[in-house]
């Protein structure tokens, strides 16, 4: 009876041993994690391009450099990056992914929409469309900024972007539960923060607007009032909350001081 405990601790470091590479993140796991936000696979261009069948159109050193390095891309006027940034409207962000996660990822792209195998040649890409930019009016950027803040519901009922996001280019302080959009769609261009908006393809995003998302004309109000706060980048005005701390300090010394004269 004695000889079970060591029976049972060696059954659970076989299994522990056996179950140890499935705590790596998958390749699946790392696109959903890093790159979905961006980026669909047969699902068209969102923030960036689709991209079903890359591996057949880039070499998987490219790939590597461009998911771990974009910004040395940048810097060495790769043409294919450079060409993209203008597509997009921005270039890709460096996310900090290791060259081992980097390849994992290549496979699971390379798994998911595979090489065609039959002439050995990638098809031609097609062309991309035309983009035509949203045309900015007072009243479309007064409309996306009540979408942003909530003064107007969303159609189908998702939460108002301000809830979570600020827009300091607009002065429009928002949550603090995610990153400030003014630098973000800046970065992004107009092209970038729709495709985004159309996909909302980031994790938390994902739950919160799963049956309701927004609509083409709500798109359209949101990227306007972005593009108008992006090109006056008002700065916001300063927060009420340190006038109104040195009013009251100054209140408290003056009434400090009419106290301490009082007991004279």
């Amino acid at each position: 009876m004695r000889e079970r405990p060591g029976y049972f601790r060696l059954l659970l470091i076989l299994v522990i041993s056996f179950s140890a590479p499935a705590w790596a993140d998958s390749g699946r796991e790392l696109f959903e994690k890093e790159c979905s936000g961006c980026h669909t696979i047969g699902g068209g261009d969102s923030g960036g391009p689709d991209l079903k069948g890359i591996t057949a159109k880039r070499p998987a050193e490219w790939l590597e450099r461009i998911i771990v390095e974009p910004d040395k891309l940048t810097a060495d006027k790769d043409p294919i990056h450079l060409a993209l940034v203008k597509q997009y409207g921005g270039e890709m962000p460096n996310l900090g992914i290791s060259r081992k996660d980097a390849k994992k990822i290549i496979a699971y792209l390379q798994d998911v929409s595979p090489v065609p195998s039959s002439s050995g040649a990638a098809p031609a890409a097609e062309p991309a469309p035309k983009y035509v930019e949203t045309v900015i009016t007072p009243e479309l950027v007064a409309q996306g900024r009540a979408l942003f803040t909530g003064g107007i519901p969303l159609a189908n009922g998702g939460a108002p972007c301000a809830g979570c996001h600020g827009f300091g280019y607009a002065g429009v302080p928002g949550g603090n539960l995610a990153v400030d959009l003014s630098a973000r769609t800046e970065a992004a261009g107009e092209q970038g923060f729709r495709g985004m908006l159309k996909s909302l393809n980031f994790p938390i995003m994902r739950r919160m607007y799963a049956d309701k998302p927004l609509t083409e004309e709500e798109i359209t109000a949101l990227v306007a009032f972005s593009k108008d706060a992006v090109a006056r980048k008002t700065v916001p005005a300063g927060p009420y909350y340190p006038v109104t701390g040195v009013v009251i300090f100054a209140a408290l010394i003056a009434g400090l001081t009419l106290y301490k004269r009082r007991i004279r």
